[in-house]
């Protein structure tokens, strides 16, 4: 393809980045709102919450927080690169607000994400000409999955973590096509190395592509007689670089993976030149090389179950290949989960957009396969490097759904090798053809164009009519409320120390309780405490609950309309229960419906949020959200409990008697409900435990005083109590006679 450069290149890319500028604020519109930023997802709050820290502490970072996995604490493992980048921008102009933190740190992911389009555009400029390299910039900005990483707010690494990438990539081709500066382009993709590696704890995952590339260059090279020697050192540079810049942190929790891994490439890139020295000097044939690998890999597997796992790297790597390929996460993390696992996602991929463009990509590996064929030397490396890069990042995706963000701009690249590969063919055909031919190529290219290029384009503007952030309405007024209805709690700006209570929620939850309502969680998104909050939730007894809540000092619980009728089976899975026994399925033809079980309905979570606390005397409903779901008025879509020691009446009465309260309550939102516990016998009384006082409160209170019961078939006595917040807090006994 035609190499040479034309006056308008800079023009066009510079529309290209215009349009991908304005598609990310389009589709981060709706983190703007009246009462300032709402982040779009979850993670991104913890990634707000570090990088507000660090802009008021910089350079220095969160490595230990103090309001996650309460009362223990943990140790933040992720690398801070993205964090520090984000906290310096706010820095500079002067920002430590969290207003003024939030509004300058959410420009960073679109800033990321133009300058990803560019590396695009200059990884294929190298290789083809400016109109693929200008297509597939195109195509990048486009990029769905990678567009929702990338848009205004959406305060992931993940965004970085694809640009380091791209440009270990683009340094690479080049060190590959530019032999002149080959090592000085190897030094700098072994810079972008190290702060991949100081971005993302799966560094690694992206960096074996080199290995896996040194594997079949010098394959090829020993078969076609050629040394080896260039492409060895060159990836001996740049991994070397990435070692020194990681070494200091190495043994950190953060880069110590990374560290390893690049380690153990640098042993393997030196064993597999080694391989090929031998190879040439005893003029062996070429497939001992390849023998001689896959022994050796066999060999290493044998012995790391021997030998202990030579340092931990045999186990790395085992885990490794378990969390991407493993399945692990099926039914726990949404984005774990592999991309097809059953029959329904693989209807899900095939018949969709995605599926569509997967099809074409296969096209493009097929096209560029061509292309390798076609070319010599320099360039033919880089189309090899370039097309193992683009097939790795896709087969990625199907371990792990969250490698969309990557692979979508891997099926642009080689759907754009596949544009122009085709519109070659046609323009042959069409000068070879007829002169009615002749006369529709503009109508072919327009056609072409829109059978290619729509599937991603359609995705792209579904996307950026992106829904309002997950916490907007409901959840984000829950938790302003309980900021401002609850206890402050200490050390949130800097937690080392343990604070005083903390708040139980399903791990979904945690970092925007963390950092929307500024109170200690349980469970986050981290996934730490996350047993204990599925015991809790799960749990068929009180005084199995309230054991959760007092090792963990919880005062508070969140339960939403999901956690029955939507996440039920993700908490089963984590408790390894089985669904089935709280939930049985009924198919009516056109559709299922979900009938629960009595186990359901003897669970915590089912006595708090199903039926606001009755039945049980330490748990009572302070808040609920103004949405109502579902087909009945008891399904508000957040709830908020108090967890409370609870006052207990103590009732004298004769014999064979059933004993109970009752309480007439009106929710916040003006909901009426009925309390109601049952007394158990204790010795010559009945006990009776309630977690709500009589005494006039705003939001939810009671309607009338206690209405107290003894009685059988026979009779029913009835007395009215009062029960005062004093009684409740204090647990305060409070005794009557019939």
């Amino acid at each position: 393809m035609d190499q040479g450069r034309r006056r308008s290149e800079p023009a066009e890319l510079f529309a290209v980045l215009i349009l991908g500028l304005l598609l990310r604020l389009f589709a981060g519109r709706n983190s703007l709102t009246e009462n300032g930023i709402l982040l779009p997802g979850y993670d991104e709050y913890y990634h707000m919450r570090r990088i507000l820290f660090t802009a008021n502490h910089f350079p220095n970072t969160l490595w230990f927080d103090s309001y996650l996995n309460y009362p223990q604490g943990l140790e933040i493992t992720w690398p801070p690169l993205f964090d520090q980048i984000s906290a310096a921008l706010c820095v500079a102009f002067g920002q430590h607000s969290k207003a003024g933190v939030e509004m300058v740190a959410c420009l960073v992911p679109m800033i990321i994400g133009i300058i990803a389009i560019v590396a695009v555009y200059y990884i294929v400029r190298e290789l083809f000409d400016h109109k693929v390299a200008l297509l597939a910039a195109f195509m990048a900005a486009l990029a769905p999955y990678y567009l929702l990483y990338t848009m205004f707010a959406a305060m992931d690494h993940h965004c970085l973590e694809v640009l380091l990438s791209l440009i270990i990539l683009l340094f690479m081709i080049m060190a590959i096509s530019r032999s002149e500066k080959r090592y000085h382009y190897a030094i700098a993709s072994g810079v972008a190395m190290a702060a991949l590696a100081y971005t993302w704890q799966g560094a690694d995952i992206y960096l074996a592509i080199f290995p896996l590339y040194a594997a079949v260059q010098m394959t090829l090279d020993l078969k076609e007689g050629k040394s080896s020697k260039a492409t060895a050192t060159m990836l001996l540079a740049a991994f070397a670089i990435a070692f020194v810049l990681v070494l200091p942190f190495g043994n950190t929790s953060a880069l110590s993976a990374s560290f390893q891994g690049i380690g153990a490439m640098i042993v393997a890139l030196s064993i597999m030149f080694a391989l090929t020295s031998i190879v040439a000097k005893r003029k062996m044939s070429w497939k001992a090389f390849p023998l001689s690998i896959l022994i050796i890999s066999a060999l290493f597997a044998l012995l790391s179950v021997l030998a202990g796992g030579f340092f931990g790297v045999a186990a790395m790597i085992q885990s490794g290949f378990e969390y991407i390929w493993g399945g692990g996460m099926i039914g726990k993390i949404g984005e774990a989960e592999p991309l097809i696992y059953d029959a329904g996602t693989f209807s899900q991929v095939v018949f969709s957009l995605l599926g569509l463009n997967l099809l074409f990509s296969l096209g493009g590996m097929a096209v560029s396969l061509i292309y390798i064929r076609r070319s010599t030397g320099a360039k033919r490396q880089g189309l090899i490097l370039l097309l193992l890069w683009m097939a790795y990042t896709i087969i990625l995706t199907f371990g792990q759904s969250r490698f969309l963000y990557i692979s979508t701009i891997s099926m642009g690249l080689l759907i754009s090798i596949l544009f122009f590969f085709l519109l070659d063919i046609a323009n042959k055909r069409q000068k070879e053809g007829t002169p009615m031919a002749a006369r529709s190529p503009r109508l072919l290219v327009a056609v072409l164009f829109l059978l290619l290029v729509l599937p991603t384009a359609w995705d792209a503007a579904s996307f950026a009519q992106s829904t309002p952030p997950a916490v907007a309405g409901d959840w984000a007024e829950s938790l302003t409320w309980l900021k401002g209805n609850s206890n402050t709690t200490s050390f949130f700006a800097a937690p080392q120390k343990t604070a005083e209570y903390s708040v139980m929620s399903w791990w979904d939850y945690g970092n925007w309780i963390l950092y929307l309502a500024e109170r200690p969680v349980v469970a986050n998104n981290f996934q730490a405490g996350v047993e204990d909050a599925a015991k809790f939730y799960l749990s068929e007894s009180e005084d199995e609950a309230t054991a959760v809540l007092d090792a963990r000092r919880s005062r508070y619980i969140l339960a939403d309309y999901s956690l029955i009728y939507g996440k039920l089976a993700a908490l089963t899975t984590w408790a390894n229960e089985d669904l089935s026994s709280y939930m049985r399925m009924e198919d009516y033809g056109s559709q299922y419906a979900a009938i629960p079980l009595e186990r359901l309905f003897n669970t915590t979570l089912a006595r708090l949020y199903l039926f606001d606390g009755a039945g049980t005397g330490h748990f009572r409903l302070i808040y609920e959200s103004k949405t109502f779901l579902g087909d009945s008025r008891d399904k508000s879509t957040v709830k908020i409990f108090e967890y409370v020691p609870g006052a207990l009446i103590k009732v004298r009465t004769g014999p064979n008697q059933k004993v109970g309260a009752l309480l007439n309550m009106t929710s916040n939102q003006g909901r009426p409900f009925m309390y109601g516990n049952e007394a158990n016998a204790n010795n010559d009384s009945f006990e009776i435990r309630v977690p709500y006082s009589t005494e006039s409160r705003n939001g939810c209170h009671a309607v009338n005083p206690y209405l107290v019961f003894s009685g059988n078939k026979d009779a029913v006595k009835t007395i009215n109590l009062d029960v005062s917040e004093e009684d409740i807090m204090n647990g305060r006994t409070i005794e009557l006679t019939f």
